[in-house]
Parts: structure tokens; C-alpha cells; sequence
């Protein structure tokens, strides 16, 4: 098979290949660039021994190789050493194994990713469904309402006046007797006064109590009073208007009142504006639950509300009383109607009682009667006499 002789056209290197490359593109083994193998001559049929040129021509002497660098051209020239052509693998890659500790990494995300997901999840639903119901239970008057009445109807286990008597007022204890003085109930007991709602402002001019059981709101919550009482606290007097229990109520609103010296509870006619400060001005506290589940939180003011009380006088244990409290808080709360608190202790403006001492004959005379009676009784259970 013949050679083809040819140079690369990019750095004249020297280059011999078989005829088989005639025609087909390349790259120079010297500077890697592409060429284009020349087209081989036609050969000339080889001349016979007669000189006539025969069909077949002879065969090569000698296997020269197929593609070489250097060798001399026809023209001559000193021969350039050979470089074999580089070989081009096509078989694909090896398949890369994975590692089994990517794929555990993988799991492990995703499960952590997944966990994350629904604790979070939860407690989202949870908050929205608090939410919920929060909303409905301000929107419907008719749940505050039953349990107002249920709570009127309820006894008090902290009220002192026994365990026996109602909410509030105490008006099962006093049976039709008070329910015939006092119109805002009926003769079971139950309160009877409508609910009126309260207009909240600090502006203490256009501050208006409506004649009707205590309501508003209190940190953004519908609130209605089931329980009014006075409790001492300290050297204060404070009212509590409660909407719960007693010991840890819902809502509930507190006023402390300080007393001057020889100042009787009752009759108290309070006005309190925003920009009032100092010892005249009384505290105010807000109390209330955001979660049903913990203990309720408690915020005092001291100065910056409204505030209108007006006070009865103290009578079978009770005193009346009218208030309207408009706080400065985001949640503008609003506490105003009328009231029957019911004392905590004894009415602090009652005289204590003297009782006379007994005289040493009076005494004497009762201890003789005393165990007269004794011994009459262990005769009579024993049949002998002590």
C-alpha cells in the first residue's frame, strides 16, 4: 500500500500516513491541530518484463509504517524522529458508585426536615384554633350571658358571708325579702340587669356609665362581672369586679382605694382625667388570661386612664356603686355599669360592740349553775349521781 507524504500547513511538520487517510481530516500529532490528508495520485500500472504494463501490481518488498513524522519527503532531507499518533478512547467512563452514606445523609434530612415541619405545623394550628375560639366567644354575647347567670346561680366558696350565699350580691341568702328592695333581681335569686355596652375614652367629660350590669372589654376580651366584691388589702380598700373564679379569674378589673383617717367606706364620689397624678389619683390594675391554661397577668396604672366611682352606702354587708374605666392600653379597655359589691369582712364602719364584765358573783353563780347542769346530765345518761 502506498505512503502519502505530506506537511502540516501549521508547523511544516513532516508527516507520513498510508493512502487509507486520502481525503479525511486529522489531527497533527506535533501541534494537535486539524488537517485535511491529501488526495493520493493515481498510481501508474507497473511495466512488465516485456515493457508491457500488466493488470496487477507487485506487492510492497517491505511494511513501512502507516502514519510517521520525519521521514523525508521526496526532495530529500534528514530524516525527523517518529511520534505515534495519540489514540482517542470512546469507550464511556466507569459508572461512579455512591457512596451509602450520601444516601443515609439524604434520609436523615428529610426526616428531620419533615419533623421540623409538622411541630411547627402544630403549634400553628393550635394558636389559630385559640384564636377561633377567642373570637367566637367575643362575638356571641349569649356565652357571657349564660355564664353570668350560671355564676349568679353558683355559691361562692370564698365569699364570707357563707357558702350558701350567691355571687356578687348574695341574694339567694336574702331570699324575696332582698329581691323586693332591690329590683335588678328576681325572687330565685338571679340577676335580672341588662347588659348595656361601654364606650371606651380617656376623655373624662364625654365619659357616660349606662344603667346596666357591668360589662366592656378587658385586653381585647368581652367582659361581663359575675362577681363584685371589696377586699382589704394592705391599708386599701380594693373592688373587685370579676368575670371567673375568684381566686383565678378570667378578666377582672381592680380599684384600690385608700382611705383617709376617720374615712368611712361608702359614699365616695371619684373623677379621675388622664393627666391627673399623685397621691389623689388611685390604682387601677388590669387581670386577665391570654392562655386559659396559666395563671392570669396582672398591669397597674397609675396615672393616664379615666375613671368615674360612685359609692352607697354599706348596708346588710353590700354597697352599691356606679364606675366607668377607660384605660390607655393598644386594646382600649373599658369597664362601666352598676354594681353590688359584697364585703370580704365584717363592715369595717360597724361599732365594735362592748360586751359588760361580769361581776365575781355573777361569774360564781353561773359556774355553780353550770355544774348543777353537768351533774343532772351524767345522772340521767349513768343513773348515779357524780
Amino acid at each position: 500500500m502506498a505512503d502519502i507524504k505530506f506537511s502540516c500547513p501549521h508547523c511544516a511538520q513532516h508527516i507520513t500516513c498510508d493512502e487509507l487517510w486520502g481525503g479525511h481530516e486529522l489531527q497533527c500529532p506535533s501541534c494537535q491541530n486539524s488537517l485535511v490528508v491529501p488526495a493520493p495520485a493515481a498510481p501508474a500500472p507497473p511495466s512488465n518484463a516485456t515493457g508491457s504494463r500488466g493488470p496487477v501490481p507487485k506487492p510492497p518488498v517491505t511494511v513501512t509504517p502507516r502514519l510517521a513524522l520525519g521521514q523525508a519527503h521526496a526532495g530529500g532531507g534528514a530524516e525527523a524522529p517518529q511520534k505515534a499518533i495519540p489514540i482517542r478512547n470512546l469507550a464511556p467512563p466507569p459508572t461512579k458508585r455512591k457512596s451509602p452514606l450520601l444516601k443515609y445523609a439524604t434520609v436523615a434530612v428529610t426526616v428531620i426536615a419533615l419533623g421540623v415541619g409538622g411541630y411547627f405545623g402544630y403549634i400553628w394550628f393550635r394558636d389559630r384554633s385559640n384564636a377561633k375560639g377567642e373570637a367566637a366567644d367575643r362575638n356571641s354575647g349569649g356565652g357571657d350571658a349564660a355564664r353570668t347567670v350560671a355564676a349568679n346561680n353558683a355559691p361562692d366558696a370564698t365569699d364570707p358571708n357563707g357558702g350558701g350565699s350567691s355571687r356578687a350580691t348574695g341574694t339567694r341568702q336574702r331570699g324575696a325579702a332582698a329581691a323586693a328592695v332591690d329590683g335588678s333581681t328576681n325572687a330565685a335569686g338571679a340577676d335580672t340587669q341588662p347588659i348595656i355596652p361601654a364606650s371606651w375614652t380617656l376623655e373624662i367629660g364625654a365619659a357616660k356609665i349606662p344603667d346596666g350590669k357591668v360589662n366592656g372589654m378587658i385586653a381585647g376580651t368581652n367582659f361581663v362581672a359575675e362577681t363584685a366584691r371589696v377586699d382589704p388589702v394592705g391599708a386599701a380598700q380594693v373592688l373587685r369586679l370579676v368575670q371567673g373564679q375568684v381566686a383565678s379569674p378570667d378578666r377582672e378589673l381592680l380599684v384600690y382605694l385608700h382611705l383617709k383617717p376617720g374615712e368611712k367606706l361608702g359614699g365616695q364620689s371619684l373623677s379621675i382625667s388622664k393627666d391627673m397624678t399623685g397621691a389623689a389619683v388611685p390604682q387601677v390594675a388590669k387581670r386577665w388570661k391570654p392562655n386559659p391554661k396559666f395563671a392570669p397577668q396582672l398591669k397597674s396604672y397609675f396615672t393616664g386612664y379615666a375613671m368615674k366611682l360612685e359609692l352607697g352606702q354599706v348596708a346588710d354587708n353590700t354597697i352599691p356603686g356606679k364606675i366607668f374605666v377607660a384605660l390607655p392600653d393598644p386594646e382600649q379597655t373599658v369597664v362601666a355599669g352598676t354594681f353590688k359589691a359584697s364585703l370580704a369582712v365584717i363592715d369595717p364602719n360597724a361599732q365594735v360592740q362592748v360586751t359588760p364584765t361580769a361581776t365575781p358573783a355573777s361569774a360564781a353563780a353561773d359556774d355553780a349553775a353550770a355544774r348543777r347542769a353537768a351533774q343532772d346530765a351524767f345522772q340521767r345518761r349513768y343513773g348515779v349521781r357524780q
